[in-house]
């Protein structure tokens, strides 16, 4: 079995082959331009998917650190529901003890008092205890951390802004307003 060419097609496909035209090349840029603008894209969101993970990361780590504080001081965080309850954004802060280097040691209200203030810090900038002065950077920006006592029954509620997609308004993103919950009880 024989193939043969016809000699007018062998004809047309080198006169036809002799460079590359400059719409070729146009469609070959468009295409790799594209290619490289979704590429830059999808690597800015993978930044802004990780930014958002460690905010959320934080505001955890944030929430079990007072859960823990007033897990070591239950019987007297169990005394009163006003004992731990705080807003940072707007309570007055306990004053600052120096009951450890006294020598009777801490009541259970200055370990209260402590504990608030240093957890505090978290999201503000507090006289005496952390980073104070103009190059203060809380951990969340624009955090504010909330407690609630009702019984043995604790809440913790941290949040923070976080520049996020805006799918319902005009823009592409707009800060958005995000909360971390922690619930838990406590017992003697």
């Amino acid at each position: 079995m024989s193939i043969t060419i016809s000699p007018a097609i062998t004809k047309m496909t080198v006169r036809s082959q002799r460079g590359v035209s400059m719409l070729e090349v146009l469609i070959a840029m468009v295409l790799l331009i594209t290619a490289l603008i979704g590429a830059t894209a999808l690597q800015i969101t993978g930044l802004q998917t990780n930014r958002s993970a460690y905010y959320r990361s934080q505001a955890s780590v944030i929430a079990y650190d007072i859960a823990d504080r007033i897990r070591i001081n239950a019987s007297y965080a169990l005394g009163d529901n006003d004992r731990y309850t705080l807003d940072t954004s707007s309570a007055a802060l306990p004053s600052i003890s120096t009951c450890a280097s006294s020598t009777n040691g801490c009541s259970e209200a200055t370990i209260r008092d402590l504990d608030l203030l240093e957890w505090s810090e978290h999201f503000i900038d507090v006289n005496g205890i952390g980073h104070d002065g103009s190059d203060y950077q809380p951990i969340l920006p624009a955090g504010v951390g909330n407690i609630s006592v009702s019984g043995a029954s604790i809440s913790v509620l941290i949040s923070w802004q976080e520049l996020d997609w805006n799918v319902g308004g005009g823009g592409n993103k707009a800060d958005a307003t995000k909360q971390l919950s922690l619930d838990f009880n406590l017992s003697n």
